[in-house]
């Protein structure tokens, strides 16, 4: 498996999807994640607690990123955009799961923080397709820099 390559995706498609959440917050029509993720030990939003949760969602982009490239070498068997569009249909819907389940444990919501709700429910239509469409964007990324999957040959270090 390519971990270097898989984790350098995860954190280029987590950079995306990040673009789209953002653009999305700036229309109202999504939660602010990476404050929302920076506040969850109780702290209140700063630009402190937005760059932890920046932090938080970049390196859990690049060890997402290799579990994409575990699921392409041991169960696609093949990489690529439409391959990562398919994992990436498991991961929207674990992620739909968890962002509806943090907003019901996070110290600050309601009082501070508005809560997404399951795949941002909660900011309506426009908030669910933006979390699904930068989700679905993220998979096509990590599929299409992950590469060719590694062959037998290639990891068998005697022949």
């Amino acid at each position: 498996m390519k971990v270097g390559r898989a984790f350098f995706a995860g954190i280029v498609g987590g950079a995306a999807t990040t673009l789209i959440m953002t653009a999305a917050h700036t229309a109202g029509a999504s939660a602010d994640v990476m404050q929302l993720l920076g506040t969850l030990p109780g702290n209140a939003p700063s630009s402190m607690s937005w760059l932890v949760g920046f932090l938080v969602i970049t390196v859990t982009s690049g060890l997402i990123g290799i579990a994409y490239g575990a699921a392409f070498e041991t169960i696609t068997r093949s990489a690529g955009v439409a391959t990562g569009l398919k994992v990436s249909l498991v991961h929207t819907a674990l992620a739909g799961i968890f962002v509806g389940l943090l907003g019901m444990m996070h110290p600050l919501v309601p009082e501070t923080m508005r809560a997404p709700g399951f795949f941002m429910s909660k900011y309506g239509g426009l908030g669910i397709l933006a979390f699904v469409v930068g989700h679905l964007v993220f998979g096509a990324i990590v599929g299409g820099l992950y590469g060719a999957v590694t062959t037998e040959d290639e990891t068998t270090p005697f022949k």
